[in-house]
């Protein structure tokens, strides 16, 4: 079985940041503090990971977010898709591709995707694009979060990720009203 490929897809951002780090053969020093090799902490960098399973499957991986909090997320993809291409707006109410365009080098796509983390811990949704010329040509995107709930603390957001609203609990007992007088 082939081994599907990890990207790390490119955001507008390119400055990135690289980490080596010392390692012993048992990942042990002599005081006992753990070091990590360098293939994982490039694998938790901050750039959004892109996962191909397949030709028509990407998994984005888009880390820790914030429960009840709108983003924007603007990532790169490689597809075999024409340059313009289209998803159902009511496919998916918590994901909506908000703008794309094809890549300097003609591979892919560029797209901005806005996000509503709705749920708390781990977060699956999918986007299905299609291609406008050939019907017949699609892509599934499935985005991956860890959603933080609240008071849990404020997650440090990948490059290309950016929280663009807080959706406010409509439950809430603060109200404007004052009441029969």
């Amino acid at each position: 079985m082939m081994e599907p490929e990890v990207q790390v897809a490119k955001s507008n951002d390119d400055s990135k940041h690289r980490c080596e780090l010392a390692l012993s053969q048992e990942g042990l020093d002599d005081e006992g503090h753990v070091h990590f090799s360098v293939d994982q902490v490039i694998a938790h960098e901050s750039e959004i990971l892109t996962h191909y399973a397949g030709e028509d499957i990407i998994h984005v991986h888009l880390g820790f977010l914030q429960f009840k909090h709108c983003y924007e997320v603007t990532f790169c993809i490689k597809d075999n898709l024409y340059e313009d291409i289209e998803c159902d707006p009511l496919q998916n109410l918590h994901v909506k591709m908000e703008k794309y365009q094809p890549t300097e080098d003609g591979e892919g796509h560029q797209l901005t995707i806005l996000f509503n983390a709705h749920k708390e811990k781990l977060m699956e949704e999918t986007l299905r694009i299609l291609d406008k010329k050939d019907s017949g040509k699609s892509l599934t995107l499935v985005f991956h979060a860890r959603v933080l709930g609240k008071g849990k603390g404020t997650p440090a957001l990948k490059h290309g990720i950016h929280r663009i609203r807080i959706d406010w609990d409509e439950d809430s007992d603060a109200s404007d009203w004052q009441g029969f007088n």
